[in-house]
């Protein structure tokens, strides 16, 4: 799968992070599940997400695919834990993206939390018992 953000104009380019949280959970999908990831994003109706571990490029179906908002050079080695945010560039493709950008954000963690809830449901962890003695 492809996306064609690079033959789109951009409207604008601004310097973002993306809240740990949402980039754990998305990186664990692409690391459980196919990459690139496409999901489509409940509450915008004809709106998918592109994920793969650089970038995430969001994409409107009833224009062809073409890119709404793209955020690319996900940067996760300039954090030092866990719980830090990271680093990206935010790529405005659309006039109204940056309105929506934070309900993209909202709606791509509630997808990719369901999209992992069904890939395994009955799949259980497994207990590593560690031991010092020798």
């Amino acid at each position: 799968m492809s996306t064609r953000i690079g033959n789109v104009p951009r409207l604008r380019t601004v310097p973002a992070s993306i809240n740990a949280e949402l980039y754990n959970i998305a990186l664990l999908a692409t690391l459980r599940l196919e990459a690139p990831l496409r999901i489509p994003l409940p509450g915008l109706r004809t709106i998918d997400a592109v994920i793969n571990r650089n970038s995430w490029i969001c994409l409107d179906r009833a224009m062809y695919d073409l890119p709404a908002l793209a955020w690319t050079h996900i940067n996760p080695k300039g954090r030092d834990a866990l719980h830090t945010p990271v680093d990206c560039k935010l790529h405005y493709y659309h006039i109204h993206a940056n309105i929506s950008a934070h309900k993209v954000l909202t709606s791509l963690y509630g997808a990719l939390e369901k999209a992992l809830a069904n890939a395994a449901p009955g799949q259980r962890g497994k207990l590593i018992v560690l031991s010092l003695h020798k």
